[in-house]
């Protein structure tokens, strides 16, 4: 035993240096290092280099200012740290050694900034305030995703090393919500400002005022918000509603119901207080909030209560969109500088939205006293009428040291000078190529890309980001009035917070980039692999965003005796799974897991949605239908190819479009319009025979405006029948091997743009129809 003990201590004298040394390499073991692929900041810096290990930030870190400039940034920081790191950083004076230092340099861009990491020190320069908040939104996406965390998290809080040099494309970098149509609360729209913050995005546009609703007090007139913030559910809320049988995010919030007058009523309002609030916490992220007050026209919620507004003292809906406020009546002009006096009070803004999108024009037409103002001042029409309450408008905001922003119809009638216009509507470029010639400012906010009411699978993220905003008409002095972007949330189906998160994200990351980042170092598929990498801090922040939505569901199914159905998601994503029923009923992770395609014997509902752990997204779904052949005819064509005839005349129905015999006709290869583009008030029929390769079920697709059929035999399988614009239709036969007689109708609208026709085996690309498929 002695022996044993003797022995112990001797090895442990042994040992003792080597247990020294590892203590003392273990002590003095640099930081961690990163890679590139580590790192995945949006928007993506102009000029970024990685350097060797990082900096650690802990409690014992000091921190130094040059001036209070910076103040905004290292408050924002240390409300991060507070939350998930349970410290703040005592501020210390002189120049550090070691630590953070945030040093005012003259000669950065407005939001510009340099961001300096080396094992010691975190030095941040900048100009003015938003350059150092913006460093610091970096610094936010540089720490471990738990910074976004609400509590105190064990980690190490390592920032790596890297030298950025950074700065803004656009001025106006911005986001809208819409907050009539479904309103959002106060604590919902600090959310929304964090989001903003995060990927230095500066501008708040709060669309506060339209027809179902008005959300902000005005104390002069209090009915505005007594009544007008509340509605009976309208046609929206039904939609709404009828979502949310399968999809919970559509799902009205309860919270924002009460009793008025006796009835349950949807809405909500801000006090002044509140609005207020709002602003303070936007300004502390360096984010500018601009109000919208929509005038003359989407003012219903305003007539609705002070009916003297209308022109003939009535409110209501015409045939598309509501009458506007009475442009004759000097009360009309009151009443709308009383609210903006109130509003300019509030919103420290030098911009004031007022709208003036969708008037309707009609009650001024026959309104005597708008034909009075317009005789009277000499104006041209009753868009040159909405010019002048405007310019009106514009004066006294103005004299409250504003200036007036509007959607791109207020330039129909003309713009002053100062006007600022936000371009909306992509489909009319010649608003904002007016805008800019004439030197006013220009804001693109386009249906293009930037609305994300749309669905994401409208306007994708491939498609948002690789969307240049400047119009290419635009010369180098016009793009120079270009101030920046903005995308929009209009809520008519947006009924909850966490469906406002799915319109929004990722696609704001793109909105984000493109106004920070110069257009020539696009790269989507580099952006994309950062966006993926974005989602674990998203998730940190409870932001519930849109998953890969399934494929394979979007149209009609067709079997004889079976087909197999095989689903895929539009773009993959780690970690998504599809989950599927055939019963009709709503899938969800305990439904059947898609693992590849499978057979389907009978006419069912397939339903199908993806699953990213709890996030899923909006349900896919489709009938299988049963389909008879049709027996191929006992013809083989002699000359490849179709017979095009052309029918002179307008007729009112695709269906009365009828050859007469004899009729003069034209060989032809594809269904097109060819030497016809410029024609007027002619129709074509092509007409021959279509060859079926193999047995199967055959899917059919024309595209075309004003309108056509697609026959084959008897059977009309495509009607994309109508008065329309360029629009595609489809339809499925089931068609053994060989010939069939087709027939393709076509009636043009009174503008001839297109006419083309598809086919091919259900769930294969389609193919043009041409003389190698055709026959006469």
């Amino acid at each position: 035993m002695k022996k044993s003990i003797t022995s112990t201590v001797r090895m442990a004298q042994r040992l003792l240096p080597l247990w020294v040394t590892i203590l003392i390499i273990s002590c003095n073991t640099p930081n961690p290092g990163y890679t590139e692929d580590d790192i995945a900041i949006i928007p993506k810096p102009l000029n970024f280099t990685l350097g060797e290990g990082s900096f650690e930030i802990s409690v014992k870190t000091p921190l130094a200012q040059s001036d209070g400039i910076s103040d905004k940034a290292v408050g924002f920081l240390n409300g991060l740290l507070g939350k998930a790191a349970g410290f703040t950083l005592e501020k210390s004076s002189g120049n550090l050694e070691k630590g953070i230092v945030f040093f005012t340099k003259e000669g950065f861009k407005k939001g510009g900034y340099g961001l300096h990491v080396n094992p010691d020190k975190i030095t941040i320069e900048a100009t003015e305030a938003s350059g150092f908040f913006n460093a610091v939104q970096t610094i936010r996406q540089l720490l471990p995703k738990e910074i976004e965390q609400n509590r105190v998290v064990d980690t190490d809080w390592y920032v790596p090393s890297v030298d950025i040099q950074d700065e803004p494309r656009f001025e106006w970098r911005g986001m809208h919500n819409d907050l009539s149509r479904h309103f959002f609360d106060v604590d919902e729209v600090k959310q929304f400002l964090d989001y903003l913050a995060l990927y230095k995005m500066n501008t708040y546009h709060m669309h506060l005022t339209d027809d179902q609703g008005w959300r902000m007090e005005i104390k002069k007139y209090p009915l505005l918000t007594e009544k007008g913030a509340w509605r009976i559910p309208n046609n929206q809320d039904t939609i709404c509603n009828t979502r949310a049988v399968e999809n919970d995010l559509y799902t009205i919030d309860p919270a924002k119901f009460k009793e008025v007058d006796g009835e349950r009523k949807y809405g909500g309002f801000f006090t002044q207080e509140q609005i207020k609030e709002i602003i303070s916490y936007a300004d502390d992220r360096c984010i500018t909030v601009i109000p919208e007050v929509d005038m003359p026209g989407h003012f219903k919620s305003a007539i609705d209560n002070y009916p003297f507004l209308s022109c003939n003292e009535e409110s209501g809906w015409d045939t598309v969109f509501t009458y506007p406020t009475c442009l004759g009546k000097e009360t009309t002009y009151e009443f709308m500088k009383n609210v903006l006096s109130e509003v300019v009070e509030l919103f420290p803004t030098e911009y004031i939205h007022i709208g003036g999108d969708e008037v309707n024009i009609k009650s001024w037409e026959v309104c005597p006293h708008c034909q009075k103002v317009i005789a009277d001042n000499g104006l041209k029409d009753e868009h040159e009428l909405q010019s002048f309450f405007n310019r009106d408008i514009e004066r006294f905001l103005h004299s409250k040291g504003k200036k007036l922003l509007g959607w791109d119809e207020i330039v129909e009638g003309g713009l002053t000078k100062d006007a600022t216009v936000m371009w909306w509507r992509g489909w009319r470029p010649e608003a904002p190529k007016k805008a800019a010639e004439q030197g006013n400012d220009v804001i693109i906010t386009t249906t293009d890309a930037y609305y994300f009411d749309y669905l994401n699978e409208g306007n994708p993220l491939e498609k948002i980001y690789n969307y240049e905003p400047v119009p290419k008409s635009f010369t180098e002095k016009e793009e120079a009035n270009v101030l920046g972007i903005q995308a929009n949330l209009w809520s008519e189906w947006i009924p909850s917070f966490k469906r406002l998160q799915y319109q929004a994200f990722p696609r704001m990351i793109a909105v984000a980039e493109n106004a920070w980042a110069p257009k020539k170092s696009k790269d989507f598929m580099a952006f994309n692999t950062r966006v993926e990498k974005q989602y674990p801090r998203l998730e940190e922040m409870g932001v519930y965003y849109y998953i890969p939505i399934v494929k394979g569901l979007d149209k009609e199914l067709a079997m004889v005796d079976s087909t197999k159905v095989k689903l895929d998601l539009a773009y993959p994503l780690e970690g998504v799974e599809i989950y599927y029923t055939t019963d009709g009923s709503v899938p969800s992770k305990g439904s059947l897991r898609y693992s590849g395609p499978f057979v389907v014997t009978d006419t069912v509902e397939i339903k199908a949605r993806a699953y990213k752990g709890d996030i899923y997204n909006d349900i896919k779904k489709t009938k299988v239908i049963q389909k008879s052949y049709l027996d191929p005819v006992g013809v083989t064509p002699t000359e490849k190819g179709l017979k095009r005839f052309i029918l002179k005349g307008k007729y009112k129905k695709v269906a009365d479009l009828e050859l007469n015999k004899g009729q003069a006709w034209q060989k032809v290869d594809s269904i097109d319009l060819a030497d016809y583009k410029e024609g007027k008030r002619f129709n074509m029929v092509f007409s021959g025979y279509f060859h079926a390769e193999e047995n199967g079920i055959y899917e059919f697709e024309t595209r075309s405006d004003g309108g056509d059929h697609l026959y084959i035999g008897d059977t009309l399988v495509v009607d994309n029948s109508g008065w329309h614009g360029p629009r595609k239709r489809y339809g499925k036969v089931a068609l053994k091997s060989g010939w069939y007689p087709i027939v393709i109708k076509y009636r043009p609208s009174d503008n001839p743009r297109v006419i083309n026709a598809w086919y091919g085996l259900q769930g294969e690309e389609l193919q043009s129809i041409n003389s190698e498929v055709t026959g006469h």
